[in-house]
């Protein structure tokens, strides 16, 4: 066992039990329960969940019987015990299962009591949660026989919630029954948490003013080959004792062993003993769910393995990345250093100028005297070159073509076919005056 288990085991000794029931109508059957001191509302995947949790009914994917016969020891009055679950899924109706269970115990001096339950379990997904919630009810028939003889009616009902870190909280009413000749209704509230391969459970029982809280633990060995347990005894008629067991599972054979190792010392005639055995229809062996485990593991860590290759190439994409970022942020900053550079070198040449337009300010230049500009003299010579017509030499000179005739009128020597000969030298007389 490793420290958690060990751990719990020494808890249950530091806290001893308190006195237990002494009415054995509080009692309860099944080896691998007893084993874990009944603490059992929160336990799946097994057909004792008719007689402890209808809701947990719902886990349970195929047919299965079980059969238990166990003995309790008391001074005086010892009680034998038997019960038998039968387990099968609705067919056509996803996630609901219905169970029988039945329940017989004699004890020494006439005392006996037989009860059977009908349940069905099903379970639902709540939309904000997204974690299912098993639920459940049945129908339970009792017979007391002792000093008086009853034949009761009833009702039980469970429900569990669970988290994705392991917890399963469960509350359970049972034995609400009517002709039994006393009220026996039966208030269960029971926690269970998942550490790896070790489950911790504790159940609060209440019924009337009676009320006990019994724990339990769990540890899976051999990759779920064995099965070993420790819990608070569930005494009859007092007696305290540590409740020690053993689960093999062969599937579709499962085997649960149930002993008690008695609280001052093996001469004391206080403990139960239980064997119980179940078979599992159309279930997969050992064999083949341990091949199958370890396929399913395998193609897990294929599956993990390629993710780690995705992450790594994102890794390794945002690294690119950010180089490429890098050195794009150093090509900035290294041209925003140049410009800052400039700036500064164009701040100083700004300063110069304010100082030297201040000082021209200050210190402004003598006006020079106005000089008019000499007239310009008429008339011009121009030698003509290849192109050129009495138009253009007008647009020139005057900057209007329409008075080429000005130019012809004081060259026509000059002019052969309307055209100025090319390389002669014309006189271009002065513009009309403006009016």
């Amino acid at each position: 066992m490793n420290k958690t288990t060990l751990l719990t085991l020494a808890a249950l000794c530091l806290f001893p039990p308190a006195a237990g029931a002494a009415d054995f109508t509080f009692m309860k059957p099944c080896a691998r329960a007893n084993a874990l001191g009944t603490a059992f509302s929160t336990v799946q995947q097994d057909a004792c969940a008719v007689f402890y949790n209808p809701a947990n009914l719902t886990t349970l994917e195929n047919l299965e019987v079980r059969l238990e016969t166990a003995r309790r020891l008391v001074p005086g009055a010892p009680q034998g015990e038997v019960s038998l679950a039968y387990i099968r899924p609705v067919p056509d109706t996803e996630g609901k299962v219905a169970g029988l269970g039945y329940y017989s115990a004699r004890q020494q001096g006439g005392k006996a009591i037989d009860s059977m339950v009908f349940s069905t379990g099903n379970r639902a997904v709540l939309k904000y949660l997204q974690k299912p919630v098993y639920y459940g009810w049945g129908f339970k028939i009792m017979s007391l026989r002792g000093e008086k003889s009853h034949l009761a009616l009833g009702a039980e009902a469970g429900l569990q919630l669970e988290n994705s870190a392991g917890l399963r909280t469960s509350l359970v009413f049972s034995d609400l029954l009517m002709g039994a000749g006393r009220s026996m209704l039966t208030v269960t509230l029971g926690n269970s948490y998942s550490v790896g391969q070790t489950a911790l459970l504790a159940d609060i029982r209440a019924r009337g003013s009676y009320t006990e809280i019994f724990f339990g633990a769990e540890r899976t060995m051999l990759n779920g080959l064995l099965q070993a347990r420790a819990g608070k005894g569930l005494a009859l008629d007092g007696g305290k004792f540590l409740a020690l067991g053993l689960g093999v599972n062969l599937l579709p054979w499962t085997m649960d062993l149930a002993w008690s190792l008695p609280w001052g010392g093996y001469h004391e005639s206080y403990g139960y003993y239980g064997f119980n055995v179940g078979y599992r229809f159309g279930s997969a062996t050992f064999s083949e769910k341990l091949v199958g485990d370890a396929a399913r593991e395998a193609e897990n860590l294929r599956s993990e393995i390629d993710n780690l290759r995705i992450q790594r190439a994102n890794v390794e994409s945002s690294i690119a990345t950010y180089r490429v970022n890098k050195s794009m942020l150093e090509t900035d900053l290294t041209m925003m250093q140049l410009r800052m550079r400039e700036l500064e070198s164009n701040i100083k040449e700004l300063q110069v100028q304010t100082i030297e337009e201040q000082y021209r300010k200050d210190n402004p230049k003598p006006l020079k005297p106005y000089v008019a500009p000499a007239p310009e003299r008429w008339p011009k010579l121009h030698k003509v070159q290849p192109g050129e017509t009495l138009r253009s030499i007008a647009s020139k000179y005057y900057g209007n073509p329409a008075l080429w005739e000005r130019v012809y009128q004081a060259n026509e020597k000059n002019v052969s076919r309307g055209l100025p000969v090319e390389g002669s030298v014309f006189t271009i007389p002065a513009p009309p005056r403006k009016e």
